[in-house]
């Protein structure tokens, strides 16, 4: 099997020796570099992962308008617990957004992604300053989806969930176009892409429960992220397995 098709197939240890075969080849493949930091990010050694993400970010940021690798290397730092480094990179994916120095991002919904992923990191550590930002910053992208609602798709729904414009169902129809979590596990079986938005339906619905106080709802959502696999939303999936672990220690 070729490296590629261990990642595939979760076999993210068997990825990682495939993928450093390659890269005796061909020491300057920056897609065997990428899957190679993948593999570990997957195995949860961010360690290893880090100086690799740096290469591949380097190479992305040669077009200014991709955000490169800074959202995983958030993701990475704060698994590390080193949280003022997470929350730093994140919240400079928000500005670049804001000024457009970066019009590339992960998601359908104008950057919601960074700013949902910034509410969820300011919270956990209790920074009420970088937590009012993302706000402002959600609120700033929700002008938006209001003036021109046929432009937007997911995660907008769960933008307005958290603004306390929708309910955790309205998100769920827009990840999944279910109103039921039975129904909408049903559809993400079948559709990866749907899967992927379930998990950020579902993670972002935690966080919005640790914002109310009700931290058991919170470690439910993400326990069921978890247990989606990764072959969910990948970001929230780690961060989602950090958290769990978290509660085992």
């Amino acid at each position: 099997m070729a490296a590629l098709d261990f990642f595939m197939a979760g076999q993210f240890k068997e990825a990682i020796v495939a993928y450093k075969a390659e890269l005796s080849q061909y020491p300057n493949d920056i897609g065997s570099i990428d899957g190679l930091s993948k593999s570990y990010q997957a195995t949860g050694n961010y360690t290893a992962a880090i100086p690799l993400m740096e290469r591949v970010h380097e190479h992305q940021k040669q077009n200014p308008d991709h955000p490169g690798q800074q959202l995983y290397l958030s993701t990475a730092y704060w698994c590390l617990e080193d949280h003022q480094r997470a929350i730093e990179l994140v919240h400079g994916l928000c500005a670049a957004i804001l000024n457009r120095t970066v019009s590339m991002a992960p998601d359908l919904a104008g950057g919601a992604t960074f700013g949902l992923i910034l509410h969820y990191m300011a919270l956990t550590a209790g920074d009420g300053a970088e937590r009012d930002y993302a706000l402002s910053y959600l609120q700033k992208l929700n002008v938006k989806y209001d003036k021109r609602p046929s432009l937007f798709r997911y995660p907008v729904a769960t933008v307005k969930q958290l603004l306390g414009e929708r309910s955790f169902e309205d998100a769920l129809e827009g990840a999944t176009g279910e109103r039921t979590l039975a129904a909408a596990y049903r559809v993400a079986e079948r559709d990866r892409s749907i899967k992927l938005a379930l998990g950020q339906a579902l993670f972002h619905d935690g966080v919005i429960g640790r914002a109310n106080g009700n931290e058991l709802s919170c470690i439910a959502r993400m326990q069921e992220v978890f247990a989606l696999g990764y072959q969910t939303d990948s970001i929230c999936w780690y961060l989602a397995r950090h958290e769990v672990g978290l509660k085992k220690r």
